[in-house]
């Protein structure tokens, strides 16, 4: 008898153990720094206001080549794990959408937190398809860049979306920044190195490991040395190291989404 509630005792822990595990390991779990991920302070003249964003102890930017006016939102306390809806509405208010990170992740983004057990194998959504987990929740994972794109073109009336891959952020400044076309870029948070996250199995049998510390930001400028970012996390514009953000953005696999009003 002893024998089967020790038994017991074990495999009830297992399946707590894999369940936590599943749960809190998600997009914000990195270990280990580059020293070259530091962002700087910049001061930056947009329209006719200068906002300044600071962080101690850091270097100053300056000549700033181009940058764009893209309205800055925080994702928290709302969306902690919603960095793809609030990057995404940013864009949108860019165009004289009225929409909320909120409303887009609980309206337009198609989200998915069925995660099972089946004989001992775990399960879940495609983030390639979905937003895995629940944006509202900090336990959820995210997605990359189709189901952003889908959700613009699906709910919106007034803008298309349309998702890029395997070009480099300078080619993408050339294409993009330089026309004043804001991006959404895949990239990790703080530019810290990515890390292999938690695997599942989707429906199709494939396995799917997520790329643990996972974040979507805005490409809103550049000069000869930095890449300027709006940045969920803080709701202020980052500035990082050209070859820190290039690196980072090939780790989550080069997608970007370009948003634009539907007439252009």
């Amino acid at each position: 008898m002893r024998k089967i509630v020790l038994i017991l005792i074990i495999l009830v822990t297992i399946i707590t153990s894999s369940t936590v595990v599943l749960l809190i390991n998600h997009k914000s779990d990195t270990t280990g720094e580059d020293i070259t991920n530091k962002a700087v302070n910049i001061t930056i003249n947009k329209a006719n206001s200068q906002s300044e964003y600071s962080n101690e102890d850091l270097d100053t930017v300056s000549g700033t080549e181009k940058m764009l006016n893209v309205p800055l939102l925080c994702q928290y306390p709302e969306l902690p794990t919603g960095c793809e809806a609030t990057a995404a509405a940013m864009v949108l208010q860019y165009y004289g959408i009225n929409i909320t990170a909120e409303d887009f992740a609980r309206n337009w983004l198609a989200c998915d937190a069925n995660f099972y057990s089946i004989n001992g194998l775990w399960y879940g959504p495609d983030p390639n398809e979905v937003f895995a987990g629940d944006p509202f929740s900090e336990y959820a994972y995210g997605c990359y860049a189709t189901p952003i794109v889908s959700a613009v073109n699906k709910n919106s009336t007034q803008c298309k979306a349309w998702k890029i891959t395997d070009e480099s952020l300078e080619t993408l400044c050339a294409k993009y920044i330089d026309e004043g076309k804001p991006l959404l870029i895949w990239a990790t948070m703080d530019m810290k190195q990515s890390e292999q996250g938690n695997s599942w199995y989707l429906q199709n049998g494939t396995e799917f490991t997520w790329i643990a510390g996972e974040h979507c930001l805005v490409l809103v400028g550049y000069n000869e040395d930095y890449y300027f970012l709006n940045d969920s996390q803080t709701g202020s514009t980052v500035a990082y190291k050209k070859e820190i953000v290039e690196l980072r953005f090939q780790e989550l696999g080069s997608q970007a989404v370009y948003i634009s009003k539907a007439n252009r």
